[in-house]
């Protein structure tokens, strides 16, 4: 199945910080623009520099932000900022952090994984795309010619093979220990024959789920197919055949995903009336009451009866403008008992939510979404604040995907709505490095 191995990582020297934390970054995806200025003022240094440099006046397709990123890259490998490891290694990664009030644990593998298309069922997405960041995407890996962000991946060890080997190698010395975004994080690296002989042999028989990443994926199988057909009689086991990979076992305790909501603004009173009368046609609607009744964030109250009422069913919260009620929505008719005899697909709430109300009069969610009219929040805090600003019309809470659930959507083929998952923290940008050769 999933062919993987080792590599020669870049990473930071010592001699460019004092606080590795500070020169790294979030993945692209979700680095605000406030943000992206807050990064370039930290350290000359800091990763956002590769993975999402500014746009200047003069830009032309000749200089701009993609050749002034790789330009950087080549700069920091020369003056010794970054510095290739000797020896080819995997990475163990552990991420401490806190959520709900709980310290939590994750450990991963990074590993450069043979790309595969998705249609042999190797390396399985999750969910659908949109095409506008792989452009983005394409044309910076085509001028750094290097991973500066893993894709995380998901898989299922059933003889516990790797989580063993890896609780045994994190009781050792780390390579690097830092703290970042109230993540604390430690590194080691994996080369002994045996334990690395014990990660691929695991691997190869067992297929990938692709958790976060989609975009910068399918945007490494069109690099990939691009210098094939320009350059046809090199050899077909090149580094830009492989893809940076952060691996989870899929029972790992500290793989957490949260639910994105769906936040409506812009509308019509047409479409708002229309989408509460699907709203009224699908579901069994029912009211918390007055506002007044709630805390001081009546979304958070939702959210929280929303968690309880999807233990026993398939639920989904509906919130309006500030002074009105929120709602549970359940599917009526005898659609739970209908849902729980489908496909996995369609006993997803994001899936229902837009298939009942949101296409029929928005279109698609990547349509209703490049319109404007529809946006993604994981934050309820955010949700609320939207509301009590009056900047949302209507919006969706979600609860988050079990992960039994997203297995069986991934194992039956099909994929989920655009932005169906968020799973947190994001692994930064920076930690390593997968440099083509």
């Amino acid at each position: 199945m999933a062919d993987l191995e080792p590599f020669k990582g870049l990473r930071y020297s010592p001699a460019a910080h004092d606080d590795l934390g500070a020169l790294l970054c979030p993945p692209y995806d979700v680095i605000s623009k406030q943000q992206q200025e807050e990064l370039h003022g930290y350290s000359p240094y800091n990763a956002v520099r590769l993975e999402l440099g500014q746009d200047e006046l003069n830009d032309s397709a000749e200089v701009n932000r993609y050749t002034r990123a790789a330009l950087l890259l080549d700069d920091w490998i020369r003056e010794g900022v970054l510095v290739p490891e000797t020896d080819s290694s995997f990475y163990l990664v552990e991420e401490q952090f806190y959520h709900i009030d709980r310290q939590i644990i994750r450990r991963s593998l990074l590993a450069r994984v043979r790309l595969e298309e998705f249609s042999k069922r190797i390396i399985i997405p999750h969910e659908e795309t949109s095409s506008g960041p792989k452009q983005d995407r394409l044309e910076l890996l085509k001028a750094t010619k290097a991973n500066l962000s893993p894709i995380m991946g998901i898989y299922r060890d059933t003889n516990s093979n790797i989580p063993k080997l890896i609780s045994e190698i994190a009781l050792g010395q780390p390579i690097i220990e830092t703290s970042y975004s109230g993540i604390h994080i430690k590194v080691w690296t994996i080369s002994d024959n045996e334990a690395t002989e014990t990660v691929i042999t695991t691997l190869r028989g067992a297929p990938i789920y692709v958790a976060d990443g989609h975009h910068r994926y399918e945007t490494a199988l069109g690099y990939r197919d691009l210098m094939n057909m320009s350059h046809p009689s090199q050899s077909s086991n090149l580094s830009r055949d492989h893809i940076m990979m952060s691996l989870i076992e899929i029972q790992d305790p500290g793989l957490v995903v949260l639910p994105y909501h769906r936040v409506l603004t812009g509308l019509s009173q047409n479409n708002v009336d229309s989408i509460m009368k699907l709203v009224q046609e699908n579901f069994d609607v029912q009211s918390l009451g007055p506002e007044s009744t709630y805390s001081a964030n009546i979304v958070v109250d939702l959210e929280n009866k929303l968690d309880n009422a999807n233990k026993s069913g398939i639920a989904i919260g509906l919130v309006r403008n500030q002074g009105e009620d929120a709602y549970i929505l359940t599917l009526k008719n005898g659609g739970e008992s209908e849902a729980r005899n489908s496909s996995p697909l369609e006993r997803c709430p994001t899936w229902i939510l837009g298939k009942a109300i949101l296409e029929p009069v928005l279109g698609t969610q990547q349509e209703a979404a490049a319109s404007g009219l529809l946006s993604f929040t994981h934050s309820s805090d955010e949700v609320n604040s939207l509301r009590t600003s009056d900047k949302l019309q209507i919006g969706f809470l979600l609860p988050p995907m079990p992960m039994p659930l997203f297995e069986e959507i991934v194992l039956s083929g099909e994929r989920l709505p655009i932005k169906s998952t968020y799973f947190t923290p994001k692994l930064p940008t920076g930690l390593v490095i997968n440099k083509f050769s």
